[in-house]
């Protein structure tokens, strides 16, 4: 079989031979087989900036104890370190030297807090949602499961950088999710059959799909086997020739689901049970406080669109003092065990609902600043709505813009007489069950008439009578194509009136003239 580079390097050293010779590294002497070997410790650098490295620490289900995110803050304050808030419940320090970076991955491996496999082809952190074991939805607790799920692969030499691309789990046991998880490679979701809840496992997802079932049934027992036996038939099996086709999603369309079932096989001594009743249902509120199964509740602090600065961060764990802190896949900071509705700091933004990837300022992939561009979007319309948006601003799509019910992917466009910023634009995912992605509406909208495009939006699902958007998505917008939705928010844009869609052979051209005419001015 014809390897791509990166498996080339594989084979002439695994990661975690070159891991011996991480303290000899100097920033002049910094090649891109260095790039792939250090961001299997978390260590991420392009050559496009040299001179900064990033930083992304492990933190399991979300689950981190006060005194490690201390630890964390400090050496972010010592080296200067900007803190982000992942969308996999993790941290990220940016801004830092060869040197420092180094420095603050070996303390905090010293201080058992990981680094490890957070990047590039590793088993990336697995997450669940932040109310796990005691919000008043969840059936049972699964972050045990989770960290002998992470037990398996973590610190395995035979796994560390190992495996063909990047592999995201999640699993969850909330009747009601705050984040949907079926963009992920593997999803135990809770499920129920003959009585017994368990988990019904989702396979081949990733940004751009969802993952799909595979006619799995395991009891909560039965996970650790059966994960053991998935992520080592991806190991055996993935494709390796092209790192663009690389992923679980590309090694199910070239085997299928039943095909790559046969693997799993070849590693679980039980016979597969087919799926149960998914249990699965939409959770959107407009308040930060979370009645919890014990009375107390839970508080959720709003960062900055992931964003949040030293100091914040420093006072949030002081205030809480003795409660538990627990990291979103929302991008904020949920804080357990309050026996009132009161918390002294503010929160940093009034988003509730949207996902931002982190944006130019810390990505270079990014095709502008979403996560400043965010704050220009009409929050209030968008929250008072429960309306769920995913921003990404590339088509890597780690602003899950198609788990959403409208989705973002910045661009530049230079359709309407000039080169500017803009988004594509996507409409209507049903995600709360893994259905449907959002489906791409419009190819190119200037970032200046966003706003008008959503209040369009908006204003004709408020009008509509359905209380969820994805309701409103199901039972309108599906009966239409992307065309015909694309032609009738143009034209209530340009004031004109819909007597009748226009025959599909006429709608392209008839779009195109409308689009010229809404978005040049």
């Amino acid at each position: 079989m014809k390897l791509n580079k990166i498996e080339k390097l594989k084979i002439e050293l695994s990661p975690f031979e070159y891991y011996k010779n991480i303290n000899n590294l100097k920033i002049e002497n910094i090649k891109e087989s260095d790039r792939f070997y250090l961001k299997n410790f978390g260590i991420y650098n392009t050559k496009l900036n040299p001179e900064k490295f990033m930083l992304r620490i492990r933190i399991a289900g979300g689950r981190v104890k006060n005194e490690s995110l201390l630890k964390i803050i400090h050496l972010a304050k010592k080296y200067e370190a900007k803190i982000l808030i992942t969308a996999r419940a993790q941290i990220e320090l940016h801004n830092l030297s060869l040197e420092n970076v180094i420095k603050i991955h070996k303390n905090l491996e010293e201080n058992k807090i990981t680094t490890f496999q957070t990047l590039t082809d590793n088993f990336r952190n697995i997450i669940t949602d932040p109310l796990d074991g005691i919000g008043k939805e969840s059936v049972f607790e699964v972050y045990p499961i989770i960290l002998k799920m992470q037990s398996l692969f973590l610190k395995n030499p035979e796994f560390i950088g190992m495996i063909p691309r990047k592999f995201n789990t999640a699993i969850s046991a909330n009747i009601k999710n705050i984040s949907s998880f079926f963009g992920n490679d593997c999803y135990f979701a809770l499920a129920k059959k003959n009585g017994v809840f368990g988990f019904n496992i989702y396979l081949g997802g990733k940004n751009t799909e969802f993952a799909k079932s595979a006619d799995i049934f395991v009891k909560k027992e039965e996970v650790i086997p059966m994960y053991d036996a998935i992520i080592k038939a991806y190991k055996k099996y993935g494709l390796r020739e092209n790192r663009t086709k690389a992923r679980l999603f590309h090694l199910i369309e070239k085997i299928s689901m039943e095909g790559f079932k046969e693997k799993i096989e070849e590693f679980y001594n039980k016979k597969l049970q087919s799926s149960g009743e998914l249990i699965s249902e939409d959770f959107k509120t407009d308040d930060d406080w979370f009645e919890l199964k014990n009375k107390k509740f839970a508080y959720r602090f709003k960062t900055d669109f992931g964003e949040i600065d030293i100091e914040t961060f420093e006072n949030l764990i002081k205030e809480a003092k003795d409660k538990e802190i627990r990291l979103g896949v929302d991008q904020n900071i949920y804080i357990i065990g309050f026996s009132d509705k009161n918390f002294s700091i503010k929160p940093l933004s009034n988003n509730q609902n949207i996902t931002v990837c982190a944006g130019s300022r810390y990505c270079i992939y990014s095709l502008f600043d979403t996560k400043k561009e965010s704050h220009n979007l009409i929050l209030k319309e968008i929250n008072r709505y429960r309306i769920k948006v995913g921003y990404s601003g590339c088509l890597k799509g780690c602003g899950r813009h198609i788990l959403a019910d409208i989705g973002f992917v910045g661009i530049r466009t230079n359709l309407f007489g000039k080169v500017e910023r803009g988004v594509r634009l996507y409409l209507g995912g049903l995600y709360t069950k893994g259905e449907i992605p959002a489906r791409l509406i419009f190819w190119a909208v200037p970032l200046r008439k966003l706003n008008d495009v959503l209040k369009i939006i908006i204003d004709d699902f408020k009008n509509s009578g359905y209380k969820r958007f994805e309701e409103y998505s199901k039972n309108i917008l599906l009966k239409f194509n992307e065309q015909e939705i694309a032609y009738m928010i143009l034209s209530k844009l340009r004031n004109e009136k819909i007597e009748k869609l226009p025959d599909d052979e006429k709608i392209f051209e008839k779009l195109k003239n409308l689009e010229k005419e809404a978005f040049s001015q």
